[in-house]
């Protein structure tokens, strides 16, 4: 993959709370060259959707997981 300049307001919404992001790479070998995202020409190899749903809800299900773990007393802090 080439390094590419890109922007992204992603943070401002992780400074709210915890988050995530990442992308799926799509590019296969035997079709043409896929354009960028906000191009007229863009198209989705739809064979990579169910390891991107898989993906997200392997990390969903962790932080549900994660989250319904108790607080230890030392994080607790003292009184």
């Amino acid at each position: 993959m080439q390094p590419l300049m890109g922007a992204e307001n992603f943070s401002f919404f992780a400074k709210v709370g915890p988050g995530y992001f990442y992308k799926v790479g799509m590019q296969n070998e035997t079709q043409s060259q896929l354009e960028p995202g906000h191009s007229s020409y863009f198209t989705i190899n739809e064979d990579v959707l169910p390891y991107g749903a898989a993906f997200h809800a392997s990390l969903a299900t962790k932080c549900l997981l994660e989250c319904q773990q108790p607080k230890s007393a030392s994080s607790k802090g003292s009184s």
